[in-house]
């Protein structure tokens, strides 16, 4: 049954990369721009282990590191999908790792996080080849790619979390997160759960990660930085579950921003819509909201350091 149904969302997932082949091949990726590209961090030359790293040319001083996980519903893309997202983050003033990892059905989301932290653990081990300023921290995520990102932050504080899951310990710690449209509840009623479900294998409800599909399961095991949110009224794939994770935040007193756009030039603007057009009107002023928010919890960081 599984396999009948991925073989369907395959399908879908075809569709998507023809559209945003299409997309990309529209835009105009930003100058000034130093690329590192197609580093192996896992050291086994699976096209699937691979991360960028950008950073802007000429650069004197070092600069916060924002890692950011791309979305694609667990089954699509690799970091080409986020590079213009990227390259645009790494343009206001930021060393940016791009990271793929491996896609359902070759593996389940549970070995997507392993993925996510081998590739963190070779950011922490290899940082200081970079401009990078090693307590600036900020790690990022659109959609599945959120999922991914707020999973990983809270398994980078949690030494049981890392066991149930066989992740490795990066040795990061970060200053901000932000999670753009994450489908972060997987295992929840309703139609989006025949898709979720699936992602963790068919086997899923004998493996020792059932009790931690969503996350609301897994908040308490870690301690999470400021966090913000992005989502849109056009949003039909995240919205609620994005306000559902400002709440979950605002419940625990974790400290969170919810950018929650209406209409934007009277249209709805759809999902991840400032990764999938960093330079559209709508998609700059997310990307630099979001910026300031690094920005002010990196000064809030400092103040307390004085």
């Amino acid at each position: 049954m599984r396999e009948v149904f991925l073989k369907l969302a395959d399908k879908f997932w075809k569709m998507c990369e023809k559209s945003d082949n299409k997309l990309h091949a529209s835009q105009t990726e930003p100058e000034g721009i130093e690329r590192i590209c197609d580093i192996d961090y896992a050291g086994d030359g699976d096209r699937y282990h691979l991360l960028d790293v950008y950073y802007p040319e000429g650069t004197s001083e070092k600069l916060p590191v924002i890692i950011d996980i791309h979305g694609g519903g667990w089954m699509y893309g690799d970091k080409d999908l986020n590079k213009m997202y990227c390259l645009n983050l790494a343009k206001r003033g930021f060393v940016v790792f791009n990271i793929s990892y491996r896609l359902v059905p070759t593996v389940t989301v549970n070995e997507q996080l392993q993925d996510v932290a081998l590739a963190l653990r070779w950011i922490s081990e290899n940082m200081k080849d970079y401009p990078c300023v090693k307590d600036e921290i900020m790690l990022t995520g659109d959609s599945a790619g959120g999922q991914l990102a707020s999973f990983s932050a809270i398994l980078m504080t949690s030494s049981e979390l890392r066991e149930i899951f066989r992740a490795a310990d990066c040795g990061l710690k970060l200053t901000a997160l932000a999670l753009t449209s994450p489908v972060t509840d997987m295992n929840v009623a309703g139609p989006i759960s025949v898709y979720t479900k699936a992602m963790w294998g068919e086997d899923y409800k004998e493996k020792p990660t059932y009790p931690y599909m969503n996350f609301s399961d897994i908040i308490d095991f870690g301690v999470l930085p400021p966090t913000c949110l992005v989502t849109s009224s056009g949003d039909f794939l995240a919205l609620k579950q994005t306000r559902k994770t400002a709440s979950l935040l605002k419940s625990k007193n974790i400290p969170v921003k919810l950018i929650d756009f209406d209409k934007f030039d009277g249209k709805d603007l759809p999902h991840v819509f400032s990764v999938l057009e960093p330079e559209s009107k709508a998609g700059k002023l997310a990307i630099d909201t979001v910026i300031r928010f690094f920005r002010d919890c990196i000064a809030a960081k400092e103040a307390v350091k004085k």
